[in-house]
């Protein structure tokens, strides 16, 4: 569809919470009016292998649950092996969003883009809110002060 831009946007969206419904909603209003939005949804292997432990909800409930949100019009799995430039062919992105924690993400994004020499603009979208469960770390902080494990 001709003016039609498409956004990409990434994360693990483990325990999804609002500040990833925000996220998204940010994300595709910066692709404009009529903006398409493809996320993708991180191997459950990717998470482990970054975060040194894998995330509670399995990859492809966390892509289904990301896939039924309002903003997004179509999410899918990363590849096995982390392939940003296999993604970024498949979908051909007008530009690429990344949370506001994402910095390390969003540096090597923007190394391959201009290796590859692809003006793909990465915008870093800020934080929703004040501090408060925004994030499914304090989700899970908060899970676990509530319902400590018994000894």
């Amino acid at each position: 569809m001709a003016g039609r831009k498409t956004v990409l946007a990434t994360g693990v969206f483990d325990l999804l919470h609002l500040g990833h419904v925000k996220f998204l909603e940010e994300s595709k209003k910066r692709g404009g009016p009529r903006a398409r939005l493809v996320v993708v949804v991180a191997r459950d292997r990717t998470v482990l292998s970054r975060k040194r432990h894998g995330p509670i909800l399995p990859e492809g409930q966390r892509r289904e649950l990301v896939a039924s949100l309002k903003a997004v019009d179509k999410a899918i799995l990363g590849r096995e092996s982390v392939d940003m430039l296999g993604i970024l062919n498949e979908v051909k992105p007008d530009m690429i969003c990344v949370g506001y924690d994402q910095h390390e993400i969003r540096k090597s994004l923007k190394k391959l883009l201009r290796r590859e020499g692809l003006r793909i603009p990465v915008v870093q979208i800020p934080k929703f809110g004040p501090d408060g469960l925004n994030s499914s770390t304090k989700v899970k902080d908060r899970v676990a002060e509530q319902w400590p494990v018994p000894n």
